[in-house]
């Protein structure tokens, strides 16, 4: 994996402004995220701190991606407060391409993961 200008930790905030799928959830949600990456072992985590400044501290594992940081949740379908209003979310990912550094996430909403709010930079032709 090429680092080139890629920290080993950051955290930083998305904007959630394209729907791949349903109606929105949430209105442009701000998600803050973190990471710990390790570029000698190839090892780190991320988190989905919070979303429009509601903490929901979700952990995401590395997926193991090709050409990218990958992470996603594996947790089950939880209800946080989010805006006032308890949210679903069922799962979250995050992409840092390297070695450019641009930062991709999205995340599915509800028991059934529908809607699927994401970046504007999610490529049409990925799958989630």
């Amino acid at each position: 994996m090429s680092q080139a200008n890629i920290p080993s930790s950051d955290t930083f905030e998305v904007v959630l402004d394209k729907t791949m799928e349903g109606q929105p959830v949430l209105n442009n949600p701000k998600c803050t995220f973190s990471y710990r990456w390790d570029f000698s072992t190839n090892m780190g985590l991320a988190w989905l701190n919070s979303i429009d400044g509601s903490p929901v501290e979700i952990e995401l594992h590395p997926t193991g991606l090709s050409g990218m940081l990958a992470f996603m949740s594996d947790m089950h379908p939880t209800a946080f407060m989010i805006d006032g209003k308890s949210i679903v979310l069922n799962r979250v990912i995050l992409n840092i391409m390297l070695p450019s550094g641009e930062k991709r996430a999205g995340i599915m909403f509800n028991e059934d993961g529908s809607p699927i709010q994401i970046t504007s930079n999610w490529p049409t032709d990925a799958a989630f």
